[in-house]
């Protein structure tokens, strides 16, 4: 089930950073102001090259530890990296892990170069003291160009239960082009590259009575697709419900959808891909979504921008469901999403397992 279509079952997110040539520092900036620089080259999102095991096809060449298949940094200090692994049966298991990371500076032949970075837990803050590993993962060996970089990683404690975190396997990846680069400050591509809560989902049907609250619904998917187990056809114990998700849009192409706890604790996530699209008569109203490996061709979702700005965004998603009489109807649902940061209240939806 799509991520932007979740709602049907309701109804019935180096180094030689200065370009990889550090004879290219310009030797008037300050200490503070080439690590800034530093900073703006690493964020965006890169794509890791997967290891090619000789006789395999690139999807069965995953490690038996985890495979990074890319990592994003923004510049609010923040990143989401994607990892996956294989089953027993040989099936690609993804999980997303987010938080914020923290960069140690060094000095080579006059020149300020990132030597580590540490990928920390949503709750840290920076301090005097560097981490000596990070809990997400640690890099380091970081060596960037424009638009190649490279570098060795091993995963840390908060992985344990996806990765294995004693290895320490070294990677290279390409950055991945921005979404529309050109567009005028202001616009919507501005406004809506931010973090997301959604507050509320009106749901109606066509021909049916006027618009009911869904965000219960939309939570409710997400719980029943973790906690429950189709060959015994039982919850897990002690499976947490979500109270509240939010949802992360970025510059690169990326959505994710973060779901907590009612103590605030992330505790799954879902993540896509989304791009404007360009047969619109008004230019950043209109966007293409698409989860997992789907394509945009295959996913054929749209999503369109009802209003926008920096505190609020409203979006419309329109679709057809099956009703009760097996006859084909159309559904629209509306997504009303503040900003993340601001005040909010987890939504009481009850005991999902009754």
């Amino acid at each position: 089930m799509k991520l932007f279509s979740k709602l049907l079952i309701a109804l019935g997110t180096l180094v030689i950073l200065s370009c990889g040539n550090r004879s290219g520092t310009d030797p008037h900036l300050t200490v503070e102001e080439q690590q800034e620089e530093l900073e703006i080259n690493l964020v965006g999102k890169w794509k890791i090259r997967r290891p090619l095991t000789p006789g395999l096809s690139n999807k069965n060449s995953i490690p038996s530890e985890c495979s990074l298949n890319e990592i994003e940094f923004f510049d609010d200090r923040s990143y989401i990296i994607s990892v996956s692994v294989a089953d027993e049966g040989g099936e690609e298991l993804t999980s997303v892990f987010r938080g914020q990371y923290d960069l140690m500076f060094s000095e080579e032949n006059g020149d300020q170069i990132v030597s580590k970075i540490v990928l920390m837990d949503q709750d840290y803050t920076s301090t005097s003291s560097f981490p000596e590993t990070g809990t997400v993962a640690t890099l380091d060996e970081i060596e960037l160009s424009e638009t190649e970089v490279s570098f060795r990683l091993q995963y840390g404690p908060s992985t344990a239960g996806f990765c294995l975190t004693g290895e320490v396997v070294e990677l290279t990846g390409d950055k991945e082009p921005e979404v529309a680069p050109d567009a005028p400050a202001n616009s919507n591509h501005q406004l809506i590259q931010n973090e997301w809560r959604l507050v509320s989902v009106l749901a109606s049907i066509e021909g049916g009575e006027e618009s009911q609250e869904a965000i219960c619904g939309f939570l409710e998917d997400d719980f029943y697709n973790r906690c429950f187990d189709e060959e015994t056809g039982e919850f897990s114990q002690d499976c947490p419900q979500a109270v509240t998700t939010t949802l992360l849009i970025s510059g690169y192409g990326t959505y994710l959808f973060s779901y907590y706890d009612a103590q605030e604790a992330l505790i799954s996530t879902e993540q896509g891909k989304w791009r404007w699209r360009t047969d619109t008569a008004t230019p950043y109203t209109i966007f293409d979504v698409a989860g997992g490996e789907d394509s945009f061709e295959a996913a054929a979702q749209s999503i369109e921008i009802v209003s926008l700005d920096d505190a609020r965004m409203v979006l419309v998603e329109n679709g057809e469901e099956t009703d009760a009489n097996g006859a084909t109807v159309a559904v629209r649902f509306e997504y009303i999403f503040q900003l993340a940061s601001l005040p909010y209240e987890g939504q009481d939806c009850g005991d999902f397992t009754e």
